[in-house]
């Protein structure tokens, strides 16, 4: 009998909870881990044994997720724990401060979910003179992953083989990127549209950048993997954003999305499995790095030609490399 009335999940491929193996000794970090699909990473990933640390902007919802969390790990009898950390990721120098703090304080690091980011929100600059889905969605998790990349490398060395994983939360919404996308100018990413098509260009921009990170970073590192994946249409508080970005009609929007969406649990479940899933493995590993999947055990390279350019994933590396020159004074590449 199926654990689900949804129609959205019973049509997709499933990863239960208890397909997650015991992840006793290993360390995770999830941002946006506080709510939504990001929480209930972290949970699962705790229940299973892990140490995991998690990023929220709000310390109020962070700190209300803490107490949740250990709640739940008592009831359990788990032998995982949570960390909760604050950070703002629309300020690109306290996201380089804390990760490089993170890196220095960690003696390993097995999987990063990069997890948080906004919806379909109307246009808007950060404190960074930034679009807001760009510097959230993209550029923060740009340079968190290669802050960290190295621990994740050495930490690849003492783990069980290919196990060491990075996963970037996408979507199907990558589809909404406008079609003249380049990522070759500030003044390109600062360019006002709507919400959807930023929220498409930033999913576009997670799908590119698992891409080149391989190409560039992970060539003679195999034993990282690096997938990004879609978690389908969830019912979370990002619904909100249709409202603020569209009214009347975004009212409708989010009702009906609400309506079909799976819950942020099975939402949880495409990440979960990119980054846990022990079928991924020695003797197959290279049907994963670097590959986009819209559901657990789904089919590789069913996103747009767009998702699929090298000439677009080598643009966007370049435009994050240049952006950290310009707010941190240093070229993170």
């Amino acid at each position: 009998m199926s654990d689900t009335h949804n129609i959205m999940t019973m049509l997709g491929g499933r990863f239960k909870s208890n397909q997650i193996p015991d992840l006793i000794g290993r360390v995770a970090l999830v941002t946006g881990g506080s709510a939504g699909i990001g929480y209930w990473a972290v949970m699962a990933l705790a229940q299973h044994n892990a140490t995991v640390h998690y990023v929220s902007a709000n310390p109020k919802l962070g700190r209300k997720a803490e107490e949740e969390f250990n709640v739940a790990l008592k009831e359990s009898g788990s032998k995982g724990s949570i960390v909760y950390h604050q950070l703002d990721l629309t300020r690109l120098k306290e996201v380089d401060r804390w990760a490089k703090e993170f890196a220095q304080q960690q003696s390993r690091l097995d999987i990063l979910i990069a997890n948080a980011g906004i919806g379909q929100v109307p246009f808007g600059l950060t404190d960074d003179g930034l679009e807001r889905h760009f510097e959230i969605n993209n550029l923060s998790h740009y340079l968190i992953v290669l802050r960290l990349l190295d621990r994740m490398k050495k930490t690849a060395s003492l783990a069980p083989s290919h196990s060491v994983r990075i996963v970037f939360q996408a979507s199907e919404m990558h589809k909404f990127a406008p079609k003249g996308t380049e990522f070759v100018s500030k003044e390109e990413i600062n360019q006002e549209r709507d919400g959807s098509h930023l929220y498409g260009r930033s999913k576009l921009g997670l799908i590119l950048l698992a891409k080149e990170l391989v190409r560039r970073k992970l060539a003679d590192s195999p034993a990282v993997l690096v997938m990004s994946v879609h978690p389908g249409t969830v019912d979370t508080d990002l619904q909100k954003h249709w409202v603020e970005a569209y009214g009347v009609l975004g009212k409708v929007m989010e009702k009906f999305s609400r309506t079909i969406g799976k819950s942020a649990q099975e939402g949880a479940e495409s990440s979960l499995w990119a980054a846990t899933s022990t079928d991924i493995n020695a003797s197959n590993w290279k049907e994963y790095q670097g590959k986009y999947f819209s559901e657990p055990y789904g089919k590789p390279d069913k996103e747009t030609d767009q998702a699929k350019d090298q000439r677009l994933a080598s643009n966007f590396w370049t435009l994050c490399t240049n952006l950290t020159q310009e707010l941190l004074s240093e070229r993170v590449e």
